[in-house]
């Protein structure tokens, strides 16, 4: 291609790119891309950053609303009316087969990721990607996602045996996206509630000193617990269960 490409015409064949991989979600054959579409998708987005009148910000944002419009399209109506394991199990291929279409699509973009987001201090094209599904599965299916989810949970803390590839598969998802603060906020509530009717059960069946041990050993698992959930470092994981999930200190005057 030659001479200055406008966004219109660029972006034409960008889309088109992006919605072909969309397919994958439905996992339709023949909607990966071939090599010679690959290379024409990632040459006209090397061209769109670098020529005089560069869009970058333009495909940025695009990428990230033609995500969200192909999820809506595309992964909500397999998720409509399915409840528990079956919603967690369809949530847990649709992510998948997501991200196995973004895969490709952030391949197209890889100049702009490499180049402008990374000088822009932008989310990566991957986390960006993560927002672009989760945000709006979220907006349709926040109660349904934060049930199974710290159900799961529970259940794992209890010692019940949990398939903790799927728990983590959508956790780790859900962290690489804008809406982690919504993961954090139920999980971290949903602990402190946990806690709140074990410390008072802890208190009038164990003496002093074994009820200290035992809140100094809960403290412990359950630091481990929110780095492995949450995807956070340790002093931001013992500084949540000092400050917010217990508030055992209070409990103990």
């Amino acid at each position: 291609m030659n001479g200055h490409l406008s966004f219109e015409d660029g972006w034409k064949i960008l889309e088109h790119g992006i919605v072909k991989c969309s397919k994958i979600l439905e996992d339709c054959p023949g909607a990966r891309p071939t090599v010679d579409e690959y290379m024409k998708y990632y040459d006209c987005a090397y061209r769109m950053a670098v020529q005089k009148d560069q869009y970058c910000q333009e495909m940025y944002n695009g990428y990230k609303k033609t995500l969200e419009d192909c999820v809506r399209a595309m992964a909500l109506p397999h998720l409509m009316h399915k409840r528990d394991d079956c919603f967690l199990r369809e949530l847990v291929k649709m992510w998948s087969n997501y991200c196995s279409m973004v895969r490709f699509t952030t391949g197209f973009f890889a100049y702009l990721d490499r180049c402008f987001v990374a000088h822009r201090k932008l989310p990566s094209l991957e986390d960006t990607a993560a927002t672009s599904f989760f945000s709006p599965v979220f907006s349709y299916f926040n109660n349904e996602i934060s049930d199974v989810l710290l159900t799961l949970i529970r259940q794992e803390r209890d010692g019940c045996n949990v398939d903790m590839d799927l728990l983590m598969g959508i956790t780790r998802g859900i962290c690489r996206s804008e809406v982690k603060t919504m993961l954090r906020s139920a999980v971290i509530q949903d602990t402190y509630l946990y806690y709140s009717r074990k410390t008072f059960e802890w208190i009038a069946q164990y003496p002093l000193q074994d009820y200290l041990a035992k809140v100094q050993e809960t403290m412990e698992k359950e630091t481990k617990r929110l780095i492995h959930y949450l995807c956070i470092f340790e002093d931001e994981s013992s500084d949540l269960c000092l400050k917010v999930p217990f508030k055992l200190g209070s409990l103990l005057q």
